[in-house]
């Protein structure tokens, strides 16, 4: 078993190894925590501080979240929808024929 890991070690670069303790599950629960935490309260703040807006629907609370989540949305589906029929290729496109090489 220390071949396996040894083996494993061997892959990773040397200025890499001081790094090797963000991909443990620890911190990414945790990054997900911290940022969950962060959005819920800042969503809350939302609701208790008066903002001086010039459109009147902009003072909705939550309305900042709600558009850059919808346009996040929006794009995100404009490039597989759009976006794919222009730049995107049949699935068997670089199989090429015998007398194209």
């Amino acid at each position: 078993m220390s071949q396996k890991s040894s083996k494993k070690d061997d892959l990773i670069h040397p200025l890499a190894r001081p790094f090797l303790w963000l991909e443990s599950n620890w911190f990414t629960s945790s990054l997900v925590w911290v940022f969950g935490l962060l959005a819920i309260g800042l969503g809350a703040i939302d609701f208790f501080h008066h903002r001086h807006e010039y459109l009147e629907f902009a003072q909705t609370p939550g309305f900042y979240a709600l558009t850059g989540f919808g346009s996040f949305v929006l794009a995100v589906m404009g490039g597989w929808f759009i976006v794919r029929r222009f730049l995107g290729r049949e699935e068997n496109y670089w199989d090429g024929e015998a007398g194209d090489e």
